[in-house]
């Protein structure tokens, strides 16, 4: 197991890829803790976890806020004894529109999800994984990041975290820690497949003709905070069956 003997961290574990992101970390001897807004659903993403073995732990917290982020470390820390992988998925509600249109509760929630979470949360892990030796983080981003009509803000705030998560691998590489971020396209979700047609038109928009899962995130996430990717930092991983190839 390419985990056994670690500890990870997973924020958003009471949303569908927050919960995929914990039940393969934990299948893969990670021992693993959720952080989540809502306790009833991550129990539900706790359960999961239980059923593929491994330690487990649920921390209620909002990590835009530096002292939940504080906390979440050093519970996790006092719980198991260590911390080697970080992922932030700072989940939000899709903003849709122009600056025009964009609100100041639009424009806080956005990027205290895609920044400020990612910053309280790497600030205090990173010295517990320098302790141990090293460690990786994976930010969860989006291809928005590149630039995408009617999501002005999204698309700021997504490319800000991809150039975050280039920094902070630059400037953490000294102490053995890797950064790279996963840059998502639209997800197969639960709420998605009720969808249909929508599930149509948008597979049919991708170069390989489908929708990547939950499932699918994960395993990118087991593979850049493995030490199978013990060479990769910086990197922006595509998980998105093609939508974001140039020219497409």
């Amino acid at each position: 197991m390419r985990f056994e003997n670690r500890v990870s961290l997973v924020t958003g574990m009471d949303a569908e890829i927050g919960k995929a992101i914990a039940v393969a970390l934990a299948r893969e001897g990670s021992s693993v803790a959720g952080c989540c807004r809502s306790l009833e659903k991550g129990e539900e993403a706790l359960r999961a976890t239980a059923t593929v073995g491994g330690k487990r732990l649920l921390i209620e917290g909002d990590v835009t806020r530096q002292s939940d982020s504080e906390s979440a470390v050093k519970r996790t820390v006092e719980e198991f004894g260590r911390l080697d992988v970080l992922v932030n998925y700072g989940a939000a509600r899709r903003v849709v529109g122009t600056i025009m249109e964009i609100t100041e509760e639009d424009f806080d929630e956005e990027t205290a999800a895609d920044l400020k979470g990612v910053i309280w949360l790497s600030r205090y892990a990173i010295p517990v994984m320098a302790h141990n030796g090293g460690g990786a983080i994976v930010n969860l981003s989006s291809i928005a990041g590149s630039g995408v009509k009617g999501r002005a803000l999204r698309s700021a705030s997504k490319a800000a975290l991809s150039s975050l998560t280039r920094a902070m691998a630059l400037d953490h590489a000294p102490q053995n820690i890797r950064v790279n971020a996963i840059l998502l396209g639209p997800t197969l979700t639960s709420d998605m497949l009720r969808r249909t047609e929508q599930v149509r038109l948008l597979e049919a928009e991708a170069p390989l003709k489908r929708l990547h899962t939950p499932e699918d995130i994960a395993a990118a996430v087991l593979f850049l905070a493995s030490d199978e990717a013990r060479c990769i930092t910086g990197a922006l991983l595509p998980v998105d069956a093609g939508r974001s190839l140039p020219g497409y």
